[in-house]
């Protein structure tokens, strides 16, 4: 898969420690706040991976996402919410997801959702497996699925 293939390509990331890395900085995608460790992902990302759309902080009340806590963001990549990535955007969102699995110890990744699977650093020997929804979303639909954007969602130590 091209995709795969670049992110793994793409140079390591050179990722400055963070003496806060749970300090609460200003989302510049919306009118919330993110972790300084979600503004340094999202900067580095966009630094080696330019074509990408962020989203990151939204209320999303009486759900357990990570976003109203500022740990998470979706990523498209010239598609909307709602329509399927294919081509391209589908390539690149490849290339996003196996550049933050590789670099996700310096990086903090925590999981990523996309295609209808769900991986994460914690899992022993960190495999894909499908993804049920998290007791949000409907794993079947497009954007519940995440077949329409990556979803990340850094570590909060």
């Amino acid at each position: 898969m091209a995709g795969i293939e670049a992110g793994l390509a793409a140079e390591p990331p050179v990722v400055p420690a963070l003496d806060q890395p749970n300090r609460m900085l200003d989302d510049p995608t919306s009118d919330g706040r993110i972790t300084a460790r979600t503004a340094q992902v999202m900067d580095l990302a966009r630094s080696t991976f330019p074509d990408a759309d962020w989203s990151c902080w939204s209320p999303r009340p009486g759900t357990r996402s990570e976003h109203p806590l500022g740990r998470a963001c979706d990523v498209t990549y010239g598609n909307s919410l709602g329509e399927a990535a294919s081509g391209g955007a589908l390539e690149q969102g490849w290339a996003l997801v196996a550049w933050l699995q590789t670099h996700a110890e310096v990086l903090g990744t925590d999981y990523v959702i996309w295609q209808g699977g769900i991986w994460s650093s914690r899992w022993r020997g960190a495999q894909w497996r499908p993804y049920d929804g998290g007791g949000m979303h409907d794993p079947e639909d497009v954007t519940g699925g995440h077949f329409d954007h990556v979803h990340v969602t850094v570590r909060d130590t």
